[in-house]
């Protein structure tokens, strides 16, 4: 099985002129502020959510009812990160107004009363998924916790999934991360990547 290392230590943004929008397979990695173990610990193999790491599996198991032509592939919550496989399968539009809000409802109104109106809808991008799962995690934490502090590092890190040889191996990647935590961790700290990892901004 080919060696899956998600983590860049260097300074990288996005790949240039790619859309990340478009419809695709999109393995991500989110992690902790400070990779704190804020989500649970490992226990023979096996992965103990704390109160918060069940916070985030809850909203991250929603990400689909709030983007409805998005897919939750495989998945894992770590005690200092997450792995995950998102697909978009169609492109998708949000009204430019709400863009920066923490979608709550579906009832939403909007000033010029022209549904779609090209004028007023702006894409939904990977980063703009991330951005919701954090932000409505953190609400969430913070509520239920009656306390505010830093839950997420400020980027995430993507790999564009190109073909069923590699979504395969990065299933198999994800699903045997528990038994793995100690090379996992190792990782964080490792120079040899994949080429065409990137440390994307939300």
């Amino acid at each position: 099985m080919k060696r899956i290392t998600p983590y860049k230590q260097q300074k990288q943004y996005r790949i240039q002129n790619c859309d990340y929008s478009e419809i695709g397979e999109y393995f991500v990695t989110i992690c902790t502020k400070d990779r704190k173990n804020l989500f649970g610990k490992i226990l023979k193999n096996q992965i103990y959510l704390s109160k918060i790491g069940e916070i985030v599996k809850d909203v991250w198991s929603i990400i689909p009812k709030q983007f409805p032509d998005v897919v939750i592939d495989k998945w894992v919550i770590m005690p200092n990160h997450l792995h995950g496989i998102i697909v978009i399968n169609k492109i998708m539009f949000i009204y430019k107004n709400l863009i920066n809000q923490i979608p709550t409802d579906q009832h939403n109104t909007f000033k010029s009363g022209i549904k779609n109106n090209p004028m007023e809808l702006e894409k939904i991008t990977l980063g703009r998924i991330i951005r919701w799962f954090k932000g409505l995690s953190t609400y969430k934490i913070h509520k239920t916790l009656k306390s505010k502090f830093s839950i997420w590092q400020p980027r995430y890190f993507d790999y564009i999934i190109r073909d069923e040889k590699t979504l395969d191996e990065i299933r198999e990647y994800i699903e045997l991360n528990p038994f793995n935590c100690d090379e996992d961790r190792n990782s964080l700290e490792n120079m040899e990547k994949w080429t065409s990892d990137i440390k994307s901004q939300e």
